[in-house]
C-alpha cells in the first residue's frame, strides 16, 4: 500500500468518528423497483482449466434455469463494465484490534485487505467506502444504510463487501444482540451479491454461531450466503491480502445476467438458479460459479 493511501485510511479509521458516503443515515434497506418487477440479476464467474477468469464471453454463451426452466436473458453485464462497490470495515476491540490508536502490522495488514478490495472499480471509479469507530455496535444499522443506497444506483454490477472480525462489540452479550430481521430480510430479496471478508489472528477461526460472541459474523454469514455472495476468511499475517486479492479479482471479472421470470408468482419462496455456459469451440472445461437462487417476496 502506497505510503499517502495509509496515511488517509488511519484518517479514517481510529479517529472516534465515521466517514459516510452513503449520505442518507436514516435509510433502510429496502426492495428494488427492479426485484418489484420480476426482473432478475444473476452474478456469474467463469474460469478455465488452469483457474483464470474468462472475460471474453457474449450473451449467446450462456443459458440461465429457474427452477429447471429456461428463461431469456435480456442483457449480458460483462466483466469491462464498470462495477459499483460499497465497502465497509467494521471491527470490534474483542478483535485484532484493540485500541483506537493502534498502529501495528495488524492494523496496517487490514488496511491494505480494504485497499486491495477497492481496486475493484479502478482509478476512474472508486469503491464507495464507509467505516465504524473501532468496537461501535452499529454494524447492522451500517450495513442496512449501505445496502439502500447501492440499490439506489443503476449499475447492473454492483456488490457490497463487508471487512469484519465478527466479532459483537465489547461489553455486549450475545443475549442481547438480537438478530436484525429487517436486514436479514434485506438480504434475502438483495439483487446483488454481499461478501464477508472475515478477518482472523489465528486458527482454528471463531465458530460462527448465534449464541456466542461472534453472532455478528454468525449474521454476515447468513446475509451472505443469502445475496449469492460468500464468506471469505483472512488470517493476519498468513493469506488476508492474498484472499483479498482474489476477491478484488473476483469481482473484477464477474458477468452480470438479466432477465425477467415466466413465473409471475408472488409466492414467499426460494427459487433455484442454474447457470450454463456453451462456449466457443477455443474455449474448454470451464468452470462456472453463480447464483443458486434466488427469493421471491409475497
Amino acid at each position: 500500500m502506497r505510503g499517502r493511501n495509509l496515511v488517509t485510511v488511519f484518517g479514517f479509521l481510529f479517529v472516534g468518528m465515521v466517514y459516510f458516503l452513503f449520505q442518507d443515515p436514516d435509510a433502510e434497506a429496502t426492495q428494488s423497483s427492479s426485484a418489484q418487477q420480476g426482473t432478475v440479476f444473476v452474478p456469474v464467474n467463469v474460469t478455465d482449466s488452469k483457474g483464470l477468469p474468462v472475460t471474453t464471453l457474449k450473451a449467446e454463451h450462456f443459458q440461465v434455469l429457474e427452477d429447471n426452466k429456461e428463461q431469456k436473458i435480456t442483457y449480458v453485464s460483462t466483466p469491462a463494465d464498470p462495477m459499483t462497490l460499497g465497502v465497509l470495515l467494521q471491527l470490534s476491540a474483542s478483535g485484532p484490534v484493540k485500541t483506537a490508536g493502534q498502529k501495528d502490522r495488524t492494523t496496517v495488514e487490514i488496511l491494505s485487505a480494504v485497499d486491495k478490495v477497492r481496486e475493484v472499480g479502478g482509478q476512474g471509479n472508486p469503491a464507495m467506502f464507509a467505516q465504524l469507530p473501532l468496537d461501535s455496535d452499529a454494524h447492522y444499522a451500517m450495513i442496512s444504510r449501505n445496502l439502500a443506497e447501492l440499490d439506489k444506483q443503476a449499475a447492473r454490477r454492483k456488490a457490497l463487501v463487508v471487512v469484519s472480525d465478527g466479532l459483537i462489540s465489547s461489553g455486549i452479550k450475545p443475549d442481547n444482540m438480537q438478530p436484525p430481521k429487517a436486514l436479514i430480510d434485506a438480504g434475502m430479496r438483495n439483487q446483488f451479491p454481499i461478501y464477508f471478508l472475515f478477518v482472523v489472528d489465528k486458527l482454528p477461526e471463531p465458530v460462527l454461531s448465534e449464541n456466542s460472541n461472534s453472532v455478528l459474523g454468525f449474521t454476515l454469514q447468513r446475509i451472505a450466503e443469502d445475496s449469492g455472495g460468500q464468506v471469505i476468511i483472512g488470517m493476519i499475517e498468513n493469506n488476508l491480502l492474498s484472499n483479498a486479492e482474489k476477491l478484488r479479482d473476483s469481482l473484477k471479472s464477474q458477468y452480470v445476467l438479466e432477465y425477467t421470470s415466466t413465473n409471475t408468482a408472488k409466492d414467499g419462496k426460494w427459487r433455484k438458479l442454474a447457470v450454463k455456459v456453451n462456449p466457443p469451440a477455443d474455449l474448454t472445461k470451464l468452470k462456472v460459479a453463480s447464483k443458486a437462487r434466488y427469493f421471491v417476496p409475497k
